[in-house]
């Protein structure tokens, strides 16, 4: 069933796909408009440490990709729909189709959620590592084919494209895997953290350096979101 999902959200971004005989703007990256971009590549390629500014929602369009955050990892493949969060710097593998040599990805950047839907993820829920798939649903599929036809075409309907991205974010608000578009949980980036450099003896004192705060401060946040640092830091080295 989420394999028919992917195929037809991968039939309805066809006009955006690139193709090996339209060879005029690859591999690298193509603007599509202010907010979409695609990236694609012809040979298999690793990418160290590569982060965003801004967290995005991207769309494996052929081929395969990887992600690697320290020694965990998670793979997608063409339909898959993933939520890279912003300032978390990854190890990337994008793997070109066996059949068609051609690896892309489509890449919406969130910039700005509506007033209306900030902090409408799922509240209380466990912190996060390197699961950042999303669970397609034929709205789902509907809403980011739209919006990102629409945002293709934002020179001429930027408000239409606007009003489409909102309808995924309102889908996908209830997906933990998109939290990071809507917050970013002080929990997760602890997570993430430890999952980047799990042999590193974290403290309090340490993980406040990296992520601007105090000790003290940390713990503070991490206590009024129903937590504590130490079972982040055991629930982060457990996953690992």
């Amino acid at each position: 069933r989420k394999r028919e999902f992917a195929r037809l959200l991968l039939e309805k971004l066809r006009p955006l796909a690139r193709k090996l005989e339209k060879s005029g703007h690859f591999p690298g990256v193509q603007v599509h408009g202010p907010q979409l971009f695609s990236y694609c590549c012809i040979e298999r390629e690793r990418l160290a440490r590569i982060s965003s500014d801004v967290p995005r929602i991207g769309i494996v369009l052929s081929g395969q990709k990887e992600f690697w955050l320290g020694i965990e990892s998670q793979s997608f493949v063409a339909g898959d729909v993933f939520v890279l969060p912003a300032d978390v710097a990854f190890d990337v593998v994008n793997i070109p189709s066996e059949t068609s040599g051609l690896y892309e990805t489509l890449l919406v950047d969130i910039a700005e959620v509506p007033m209306a839907l900030r902090g409408a993820a799922v509240q209380n829920r466990k912190p996060r590592g390197l699961d950042m798939r999303v669970t397609l649903t034929p709205e789902l599929v509907d809403a980011l084919a739209h919006a990102a036809i629409q945002l293709n075409m934002s020179g001429h309907a930027s408000a239409l494209a606007a009003h489409r991205l909102s309808e995924v974010l309102m889908l996908l608000a209830h997906d933990t895997a998109a939290a990071c578009l809507f917050s970013r949980p002080l929990a997760d980036r602890v997570v993430w953290l430890v999952a980047a450099r799990p042999a590193t003896a974290w403290t309090a004192e340490r993980l406040g350096k990296a992520l601007g705060l105090g000790a003290s401060t940390l713990r503070r946040q991490l206590s009024r979101q129903g937590t504590s640092l130490r079972n982040v830091l055991a629930g982060a080295r457990m996953q690992v």
